[in-house]
Order: structure tokens, then C-alpha cells, then sequence
């Protein structure tokens, strides 16, 4: 069962709505902070449920930035998955990275 602390916020409802439609591409924008990151990961976990044995990247233009922002401890993918699916027993693991190859 999801937090009872955890409330998607009017214009997230919004943007979740939107999210699970047909469309290929949805650009999402706001202010630093403003739940995007949250929103889209929260959309990717969902619908790697509804695809048993699919494959779901969560990419950034650096690697670092991913590990930092998305896979790390008190990232926003351990977070999402601790708030809304606190269910789902897992690990994140992120990509080793190497370089001059």
C-alpha cells in the first residue's frame, strides 16, 4: 500500500494523465523542483508492471548525473519506490560506466 503522506499535486494529476496515453513523445516542463523527475520515473515503473520481462532505461545526458539524481541511496528512484510501491522488494542497480573503449 502507497504512504497515506504521498498526494500528487493537481498539475501532477495532470501531467499523470497525459503520461499514460498512446503518444510516443511527452516533453515535461516546470521549475527545479517541481516533481518532473518523480512524475516520469513513477510513470516508467508503472509500466514496467503492466509488461512483465520489458526492459526501461532512465537516462541522463551524464552518467554521473544519473547515479547521483536517479539510482543513488536517497535518489529519486529508491524514493519513488519507497513512497508509492512500498510493496516491491528490490535493488537499484546502476550500469558501471567505463570509459576510453
Amino acid at each position: 500500500m502507497p504512504d497515506p503522506e504521498f498526494r500528487l499535486t493537481a498539475k501532477q494529476h495532470e501531467v499523470n494523465g497525459i503520461l499514460g496515453g498512446t503518444q510516443t513523445h511527452t516533453l515535461v516542463y516546470g521549475g527545479g523542483r517541481s516533481g518532473k523527475t518523480f512524475l516520469i520515473t513513477r510513470a516508467i515503473l508503472i509500466r514496467a508492471m503492466r509488461a512483465p520481462k520489458s526492459t526501461h532505461f532512465i537516462l541522463r545526458h551524464r552518467f554521473n548525473a544519473v547515479v547521483r539524481s536517479i539510482g543513488g541511496e536517497n535518489g529519486t528512484l529508491p524514493t519513488v519506490l519507497r513512497l508509492c510501491f512500498p510493496e516491491i522488494e528490490g535493488r537499484v542497480r546502476c550500469a558501471t560506466h567505463k570509459t576510453g573503449e
